[in-house]
């Protein structure tokens, strides 16, 4: 089985925003108001955030183009762009400051809206996203799923190995999940050592990510607790007819996270009525 080594060393400095900007983000609209701002000062057709890893956004080659990077403690973490026919002298002194605008925005939106430990979505954040992709359901049926997890027998890693070593599991679990999921979904930490992730797919889906999730919770080795040894259990829960609302996708996918558990740990729990969910399984 392949082991996934995670390094918990604690740092001389916070975690730069770059590090979590991969899975969880600002909206697109975040930023308009300094996209108005920077459009009329300057003159920008449209401006654009491409964040370090992400594809670059198309552009019209025959339009002129200012870039200035994304900076917060003293780490790149994305480029602002701007497009025109044509800047005039200035543009990009002024354009500079404006990225200096954006990282300062990003960081107090990291601050309000992602844990601490983690540097997952808060419960908080995670809901109203949650419940954004149900409204969501309610208008278009876009399919939407809910997998909730959390850590076998967290309480005894705390009480035998420190709670510095569980939180070393923590961030490392995040870390790992994170890596492991797209950009499309969402994790949040709900509480504790108990975790949510939003997945914007059908049910086979998602119970295919849980598996992969699964999987690699188990195969991780933290490099300072390398003696620590860890799974999860989850659970996931699919939005239909009769479970349209946020608070019952909650309430469904906290009891296959149960039922996970009280199957022997370490599994996923889906519906085991959903139609070619023994082929799936078969072919694991």
């Amino acid at each position: 089985m392949n082991s996934t080594v995670v390094d918990m060393k604690p740092k001389q400095s916070p975690a730069p925003v770059a590090d979590v900007l991969d899975a969880n983000s600002p909206m697109p609209g975040h930023y308009d108001t300094i996209f108005y701002l920077i459009r009329q000062t300057i003159g920008a057709r449209h401006v654009t955030i491409q964040l370090d890893g992400d594809p670059r956004p198309p552009a019209d080659e025959h339009m002129a183009c200012l870039e200035s990077p994304l900076v917060s403690q003293g780490r790149r973490f994305g480029m602002l762009r701007a497009y025109a026919e044509e800047f005039e002298s200035g543009a990009s002194h002024l354009l500079a400051g404006f990225a200096v605008l954006v990282a300062e925005q990003h960081a107090l939106w990291a601050e309000a809206h992602l844990d601490v430990l983690t540097k997952a979505l808060t419960r908080r954040a995670f809901m109203s996203d949650l419940g954004r992709a149900a409204a969501t359901f309610q208008r278009s049926g876009r399919p939407c799923s809910l997998i909730m997890f959390d850590l076998d027998h967290f309480k005894k890693i705390n009480d035998t190995h420190g709670h510095a070593a569980g939180d070393a599991v923590l961030r490392a679990v995040a870390h790992v999940v994170q890596s492991e999921l797209r950009r499309c979904d969402i994790l949040g930490r709900l509480g504790g050592e108990e975790f949510g992730v939003l997945v914007m797919a059908d049910h086979l889906t998602a119970l295919d990510i849980a598996e992969r999730l699964r999987s690699v919770i188990e195969a991780t080795i933290i490099r300072d607790y390398r003696h620590v040894a860890f799974t999860a259990s989850l659970g996931v829960a699919t939005m239909d007819a009769t479970t349209d609302t946020r608070d019952a996708l909650i309430a469904l996918a906290d009891a296959r996270l149960y039922a996970a558990k009280e199957g022997g740990r370490n599994r996923v729990q889906g519906d085991d009525n959903l139609p070619g969910l023994d082929e799936m399984q078969a072919a694991e």
